[in-house]
């Protein structure tokens, strides 16, 4: 199977790519009569004259996809591996409701749950099923912020970002390895990663043991929406749903009312050129109450 026009087509939707191993997830060697592997990070790319080189010389190669520079976070669930994997973990009583085997997306969708992002804003992105029958839960990463690569539950919930030294990578959609196909569910647009799952995957902002999730910065009380309001509207590209979050939550633990706040902050939002507009600003803020509820709950 001639692979070149998938390439083509994830690079015209910005993901910097390269090849790798048919059938396998190792990059591949770049020149035939040079027997290494290539440095994917360095050769990952857009430019379609390099892409018809690499594939013209191996049609079957499967689609590297660099995240970092493709400002793609990735959210890997997998299949269970062995029984009762979530014991000593935050999420060892799915083992009550699902039993000895639970998988890597019901694992994410409590994760989900607990950081009071709704399972249909998390789910409503560009999503592939893995060989394995996994899924990979596609988000754009805001820039200026270091990713953690740390596994949410090793083996089960892995994610693939910006974090370590060079990033990670994903197979791309029609790539094959031993164990299946990779097949893209749907055509939607990679989402924005939901504020609250940026504030807890943050490089060095998440300890992922049992109490993690009670472990966000608490917002300091403002007594008046007027500054929140400058917050939003000043806030620079790439982090303004960040600083919504932020407001929002700030906001919430002034105990202002949440529709006033929908209102103003997201208003604000949609004049400052935040992506989604004034509906994804009412989502985010429903999120942020959710969020500090639990929070002042706990």
């Amino acid at each position: 199977m001639n692979l070149l026009g998938d390439a083509i087509r994830a690079a015209q939707r910005g993901w910097h790519i390269f090849p790798v191993q048919p059938g396998g997830k190792t990059p591949h060697l770049i020149q035939p009569d040079k027997p290494y592997q290539i440095r994917w990070s360095q050769e990952a790319t857009t430019d379609v004259a390099k892409i018809l080189s690499y594939w013209q010389w191996s049609p079957q190669a499967n689609i590297g996809i660099a995240c970092a520079p493709s400002r793609l976070f990735v959210v890997d669930c997998d299949l269970p591996k062995t029984e009762y994997q979530l014991k000593g973990t935050l999420f060892a009583g799915l083992h009550e409701t699902w039993g000895p085997l639970v998988d890597g997306t019901d694992v994410y969708r409590a994760l989900c749950e607990r950081l009071g992002i709704g399972w249909d804003t998390a789910n409503d992105t560009y999503r592939v099923c893995t060989g394995s029958m996994g899924c990979h839960y596609y988000y754009r990463w805001p820039d200026g912020i270091k990713a953690s690569q740390a596994s949410i539950i090793k083996g089960l919930v892995d994610v693939r970002g910006n974090g370590g030294e060079r990033g990670g990578y994903v197979l791309g959609a029609q790539s094959l390895t031993d164990k299946g196909p990779y097949i893209a569910e749907n055509d939607l647009p990679v989402a924005d990663c939901p504020p609250a799952l940026v504030q807890y995957l943050t490089d060095g902002a998440r300890d992922i043991t049992p109490a993690s999730l009670s472990d966000f910065v608490q917002p300091s009380g403002t007594g008046t929406i007027t500054g929140l309001e400058a917050s939003v509207l000043n806030a620079p590209e790439g982090n303004r749903n960040n600083v919504l979050l932020w407001a929002a939550r700030a906001a919430a633990n002034d105990s202002m009312p949440m529709q006033e706040v929908i209102d103003v902050l997201g208003e604000a939002y949609r004049m400052n050129g935040g992506d989604g507009g004034y509906r994804q600003a009412e989502q985010t803020i429903r999120s942020a109450y959710r969020l500090q509820s639990a929070k002042v709950s706990r």
